[in-house]
């Protein structure tokens, strides 16, 4: 390695460790990409006129392009379901049903009936957080658990599953395709492969929550209330749904609350695959949701054009932030240095999947971000590995999705510290650990044996 590239490899090296300091110190992702992004091309030596102009903002339009519907009606969908009340009275549907005899298992149900049905991580959040607090009181379980509970019915086994209507599902479908613009995968790509793993991910993530909740219970450690839990506060941030009993009859039933999550994973699974007139639009998919959702909800909503506003500007916000990180990787992509760390990871003597899955992973770990992650890494493994490697795209597309849910849980993650600090009211010291392993070290062993299972049958790897 000459002189050169080795300045080069440091400047990458440190701005990179400039932009995680960034986010970690809690510096909006707005201002850390492209701050990031311009002292990396000026200490580079590159033009930070042209990166930032045209690499930055090419990036970052295109990623806005392919996805903005996507982020505004899933986030519209979401706060539909919030607004009305349907997000509490499903998941209150699930407590009620398993009781306190399960209660970190009816948390965990809960969240992920919500977010595979396309509800958003924070509704989601706010929602079946009042609930926990409530069961996990009445059956004397550790408080600081809550959190990974929530986490892990969340951002794992449906966030990065076949079917999922989750962005994290959704990304490669956009990036893979064809010269001539056709995809080459859909939301089911590698089922077989996904339903193991998935179910395995659950498994282990449960029986370790159930068994780290037990050994603190013989230790004598029960529910002790944080802050948010005084009073029996749904939470301390304002505005945050509320559970009174009272309220019952003013909000839609458990049942009904289903009906705009099985048409949107109906619209996107099973219409297309029965009606070949059906668009295999995941924008599509989701708006029918949306829709279904003014339909059913209507009367229990004061008004429907709050919610639908309230859900757009926080679409346009979500996604402006995973732009700001793609953008940031795309000025970045012409650098010497970036270009060498690339042939790097992508020609390791592994597994072609098992690069594929680590360059993915990384890149969503730094950006802390999933669906940032994926947006950065496609472009560049996609050429690599399926255009000159022949990889498989359906088991290119499912490694993808669950590696890029693994790393990107680190304790900089803006849900993980939105959920522990704002939703939960607990600390990083209390509340991390459990959430690490369910959220990171779990899902980074689902991808292997997503991995494993594709070698061994790689027909799934076209299913």
């Amino acid at each position: 390695m000459s002189v050169s590239e080795f300045y080069g490899l440091c400047v990458l090296i440190s701005g990179l460790l400039l932009l995680t300091v960034l986010v970690y110190r809690g510096t909006s992702i707005f201002v850390a990409g492209p701050l990031s992004a311009f002292a990396i091309l000026v200490l580079s030596g590159a033009d930070p006129v042209v990166g930032m102009n045209e690499k930055y903002m090419s990036g970052f339009a295109d990623y806005l392009r392919q996805f903005y519907l996507i982020f505004i009606f899933g986030a519209a969908f979401g706060k539909l379901m919030e607004h009305s009340g349907a997000a509490i009275s499903l998941a209150e549907l699930v407590v009620t049903r398993l009781g306190s005899n399960w209660a970190c298992l009816s948390v965990v149900m809960s969240c992920a009936i919500m977010t595979y049905g396309g509800v958003s991580l924070f509704v989601v959040g706010f929602s079946v957080y009042p609930l926990a607090v409530r069961i996990f009181r009445a059956a004397d379980l550790p408080h600081r658990f809550i959190p990974a509970a929530i986490a892990f019915g969340s951002v794992t086994f449906t966030m990065t599953s076949a079917g999922s209507p989750e962005i994290q599902n959704l990304i490669p479908i956009r990036y893979l395709v064809s010269e001539t613009g056709d995809s080459l995968t859909d939301p089911r790509a590698g089922w077989p492969a996904s339903l193991i793993v998935s179910g395995l991910m659950f498994l282990c993530g449960q029986w370790y929550l159930e068994r780290a909740i037990r050994r603190e219970k013989r230790q004598g450690k029960g529910f002790v209330p944080s802050e948010s839990t005084v009073n029996d506060q749904s939470s301390h941030f304002a505005g945050a749904p509320s559970i009174n009993r009272e309220e019952t009859a003013s909000r839609p039933g458990g049942w009904m609350s289903l009906v705009p999550l099985a048409l949107t994973l109906l619209a996107l699974n099973v219409f297309p695959a029965l009606h070949d007139r059906f668009p295999e639009d995941p924008a599509v998919a989701i708006f029918i949701g949306m829709i279904s959702a003014v339909v059913c909800f209507r009367r229990y909503l004061i008004s429907v054009t709050a919610p639908l506003a309230e859900g757009f500007v926080n679409g346009l916000l979500a996604i402006g932030a995973t732009c700001s990180v793609v953008g940031f990787g795309s000025a970045l992509k012409g650098l010497p240095a970036f270009t060498m760390v690339v042939d790097w990871v992508t020609h390791l003597p592994i597994d072609h999947l098992t690069a594929a899955a680590l360059a993915v992973a990384i890149i969503s770990g730094i950006a802390g971000s999933a669906s940032g992650g994926q947006g950065l890494a496609l472009p560049i493994i996609k050429p690599i590995f399926v255009d000159g490697l022949g990889v498989a795209p359906r088991a290119l597309h499912r490694v993808v999705a669950i590696a890029s849910g693994s790393l990107d849980s680190l304790p900089t993650n803006g849900y993980i510290v939105m959920l522990i600090r704002h939703i939960c009211g607990e600390t990083h010291a209390r509340s991390y650990g459990p959430i690490f392993v369910t959220t990171v070290l779990i899902p980074a062993v689902g991808t292997m044996l997503a991995i494993v299972l594709f070698r061994l049958f790689p027909a799934w790897g076209y299913m």
